[in-house]
């Protein structure tokens, strides 16, 4: 019986590091590179642009330009699987990112009220 209850002990510690390990590479792995973003209830100016998201110093970070507003290195925060950042374009708006079955979503808390961002990934042609 105390063989058993090792054995299961072990496991048990064996599953949770690994899901531990995915959770570690869960949003920050998958939002690195470039992504076209899409605010369809946005004004016209702030509906489509392309970003990059880059880690640095061990935190995700993203630049864009859209039109004359140029933002670097804005800092994105983890928690709970969740990339936020508070920025100004215009006004502040607070970013939250996330995957849900295997798409990255994301909104933007603004004065409009939440916004839903459209994000794909950008296939880079070799």
């Amino acid at each position: 019986m105390k063989k058993m209850f090792v054995f299961l002990t072990g496991l048990c510690l064996l599953c949770v590091s690994a899901v531990n390990v995915n959770a570690a590479d869960g949003i920050k792995e998958k939002i690195k590179g470039k992504w076209t973003i899409t605010v369809p209830d946005a004004p016209d100016e702030y509906q489509s642009y392309v970003a990059e998201f880059k880690e640095k110093d061990g935190s995700i970070v993203m630049e864009f330009k859209m039109g004359d507003m140029e933002i670097k290195d804005q800092k994105f925060t983890e928690k709970d699987g969740k990339l936020s950042s508070n920025m100004y374009v215009g006004e502040y708006v607070k970013i939250v990112i996330w995957e849900e079955k295997n798409v990255i979503k994301g909104t933007a808390d603004t004065s409009m009220g939440t916004l839903p961002i459209i994000l794909k990934k950008v296939v880079e042609k070799k």
